[in-house]
Parts: structure tokens; C-alpha cells; sequence
């Protein structure tokens, strides 16, 4: 397992300026996700709030099915990365990992904020057992995999427009690698938000 790590990780390289560019779309994604929250109506916070403690209370009472969690998440993160994958090799398609990039972002910061808004400052430290570390994890994974795809969009864009000659095999052989990388961390953190961040809220939502 080491070794294939080690060859993974050495074949993976990300240009900074597409990192930053993905790292930009996922703070604006958390801001206006945790903004959008306050600008609610009356009803809409009470539903919502409504819904936090509902979930939470099923935790705390076990009404929680872990492997329908795991099936959820893991599917649902599995597809976030194929979709992005494959839009990265239809280039005139790219905008839409940069929506699909924002909008995870968002969920993030409108699920912490109407936590906050939920349970006030005990909130906090919901958030910090919802979020860290899976779901940061998860965030960056996306983050690289975008910032890699609009790298790949922009090479085949100036071999189209510019004539420019793009090594498509090697980057083909990339995307395997950060495809297997990728599959492997999402696992990991479904399993963790799974089993471990259920029995952590369990607990936290007892002691507050």
C-alpha cells in the first residue's frame, strides 16, 4: 500500500495558480453559503432550524442507519468525483466544475451557519464534529480535482484555437492516478463520517 501511495502522490502534480484559482471558488462558496442563511425569511430559518434538530435528535436516539450513511455519502462523493473527472475531458464543459466546486462549498457554510443558528454558541462545537476533519478533506479533494480538470480544459483549448501540442497520454495516466487517489480518501472519510462523526454527535448533543 505504501508504494502505490508513493507512486500515486509522485505523479500527481498541480500547477499553484489552478489550486488558488479552486481554493478562491471554495471561500466564496463557504461565505455566501453561511451569508445566505441570515437573508432567510422568518419561516424558512424556523424550517431549517427544524430540520438540525430533527436530525440530530435521531442521532442522539439511534434512529440513524449507518449503512445507509455510508452507502449515501460514498455514492454521492464517488459521483462529485467522476463527474468532475469526466467534464475535465470535455473542455467547453469546465464552468460547470467550477459550479459544481462552489456548490459543495456552499452546503458546507450553510450547513455550519444553520448549526450555529440552531443550537448558538454550543453550535460551534457541533460544527467543528461536523466538519474536521472529512468534510475538509473532501472539500480539497474536489478542490485539486477541479483545479487539475481546468488545467487539462485550458491545455486542450489552446491545442484547439492555438494549434499548441497537448500530451494527452500523460495526462490521461494522471487522471488514473488521481482517480484510484481519490477513490481511496473518499472511502476513508465516508467510512469516518459514517461510524465516527454519528457517535461524536451522539455525544456532544448529549453533553450540550
Amino acid at each position: 500500500m505504501k508504494k502505490l501511495m508513493d507512486k500515486l502522490l509522485n505523479n500527481i502534480k498541480f500547477d499553484k495558480k489552478y489550486v488558488f484559482f479552486s481554493m478562491v471558488i471554495v471561500i466564496l462558496g463557504i461565505i455566501t453559503g453561511s451569508i445566505f442563511i441570515v437573508v432567510l425569511n422568518s419561516t424558512d430559518k424556523s424550517l431549517v432550524t427544524e430540520y438540525i434538530s430533527s436530525f440530530m435528535d435521531n442521532i442522539k436516539n439511534n434512529n440513524i442507519i449507518v449503512n445507509d450513511i455510508i452507502k449515501n455519502v460514498f455514492i454521492n462523493n464517488s459521483l462529485v468525483i467522476l463527474i468532475i473527472s469526466i467534464i475535465g475531458f470535455t473542455f467547453f464543459l469546465f464552468p460547470i466544475n467550477i459550479l459544481i466546486l462552489f456548490y459543495k462549498s456552499f452546503i458546507i457554510g450553510f450547513s455550519l451557519a444553520s448549526i450555529i443558528l440552531t443550537y448558538n454558541i454550543k453550535g460551534i462545537l457541533i460544527s467543528l464534529v461536523y466538519i474536521f476533519p472529512h468534510l475538509i478533506i473532501n472539500i480539497l479533494l474536489f478542490s485539486l480535482l477541479t483545479a487539475f480538470t481546468l488545467k487539462l480544459s485550458i491545455k486542450m483549448i489552446n491545442y484547439i484555437i492555438k494549434k499548441k501540442e497537448v500530451n494527452m497520454r500523460a495526462y490521461f495516466n494522471k487522471y488514473i492516478y488521481i482517480l484510484i487517489l481519490s477513490i481511496i480518501i473518499i472511502s476513508i472519510t465516508s467510512l469516518y463520517e459514517s461510524f465516527i462523526v454519528t457517535h461524536l454527535l451522539k455525544l456532544v448533543v448529549k453533553i450540550i
